[in-house]
């Protein structure tokens, strides 16, 4: 199926996720350059417009909304016009769930392979990683006391 197809078969709230993540992963990317991973999460929560649910959410679980928002964000950096790194995504996704009245939580990993030291962000909503396609956030050692969960404190 071509992309164009998949595209078309998405719902409508699933095309505005899309579309939102497509917009604010350069947008974070640039941002993450010239402040701090604190201050630009503040600046998010200040711009922040909760969305009332819609019908298409009374359905689902939390756990099954911020699943497709990951869903949605991972599409957006694998097909969208900027490929944006874990912490550029895990913001994005963060952000979305943050509109929708989810609670996520930015975590931090480390990791050292043959000598070099590799970190990974990923966000979680009840102890579940969202943004993680084969559950590679369990190859990275979390770090106890790096959990962004509200920006500002």
């Amino acid at each position: 199926m071509s992309s164009w197809t998949k595209l078309r078969t998405l719902s409508f709230p699933e095309k505005r996720l899309l579309a939102a993540s497509v917009v604010l992963l350069p947008i974070s990317a640039v941002a993450l350059r010239f402040v701090s991973l604190r201050r630009w999460q503040t600046f998010l929560s200040k711009a922040l417009v909760r969305k009332r649910a819609n019908k298409s959410y009374l359905h689902k679980s939390a756990l099954d909304a911020a699943f497709e928002a990951a869903r949605m964000v991972r599409v957006a950096s694998a097909r969208g016009p900027y490929r944006g790194n874990c912490l550029q995504q895990s913001v994005t996704l963060w952000w979305l769930l943050q509109r929708r009245s989810i609670e996520g939580k930015i975590r931090f990993g480390a990791r050292k392979d043959g000598g070099r030291l590799e970190a990974h962000a990923w966000v979680e909503v009840d102890g579940c990683a969202l943004n993680e396609g084969r559950g590679s956030h369990n190859e990275f050692k979390p770090c106890d006391g790096a959990t962004v969960e509200q920006a500002g404190n």
